[in-house]
């Protein structure tokens, strides 16, 4: 064989190996092998109505929301802090991975059995055990599930009572802001 006929049998070659990886591009992007995290609660933050906060050695708390607006019920009525309070239902929606069945793990070593803190969204309860060593993530216990999730909440949910009740604003002070 010489070797122009060579050079033929391996362009058509290459021409079929890309034909081949082209239909493969055009093909595989409808069969995506990604998995889907499902929401941490099958509950949409825009829902949720109660939110109670159990942490151990501090006040309880307790907030509900009455016509669009939030409440802190316990410990001390009035509104709340909507800067502090919008993150915590959105908890619900969060995606968490990688999540291990309860049967599997230590319990106790985790700080799950007793719990951190135990937070309650419309009665469906979340419990907070302590950071993973590897990333910093916080473990938490949904049912039989414990998720590993950004460490976003439990700085929230164990800051101070008081700051999670809204200030008043005096009206004097807005108008003397608005002269000057």
């Amino acid at each position: 064989m010489n070797t122009l006929v060579r050079w033929r049998w391996l362009n058509v070659s290459l021409l079929g190996l890309v034909g081949g990886l082209a239909a493969l591009a055009v093909i595989e992007p409808g069969r995506e092998q990604s998995v889907t995290i499902p929401p941490l609660l099958e509950l949409a933050a825009a829902h949720i109505a109660r939110i109670v906060v159990e942490r151990p050695g501090q006040e309880r708390l307790v907030f509900e929301r009455r016509e669009g607006q939030w409440w802190m019920i316990a410990p001390e009525p009035g509104p709340a802090n909507p800067v502090l309070i919008r993150p915590i239902p959105q908890l619900a929606e969060a995606r968490c991975a990688p999540s291990y069945a309860v049967a599997d793990l230590d319990l106790p070593r985790l700080r799950l059995d007793p719990p951190r803190l135990r937070l309650w969204l419309n009665g469906q309860e979340i419990h907070f055990g302590d950071t993973a060593p590897t990333d910093g993530q916080r473990y938490l216990r949904v049912g039989g599930t414990v998720h590993l999730c950004p460490d976003r909440w439990y700085p929230l949910l164990t800051s101070a009572a008081a700051g999670f009740r809204a200030v008043p604003i005096d009206p004097s002070v807005l108008n003397a802001a608005q002269r000057d």
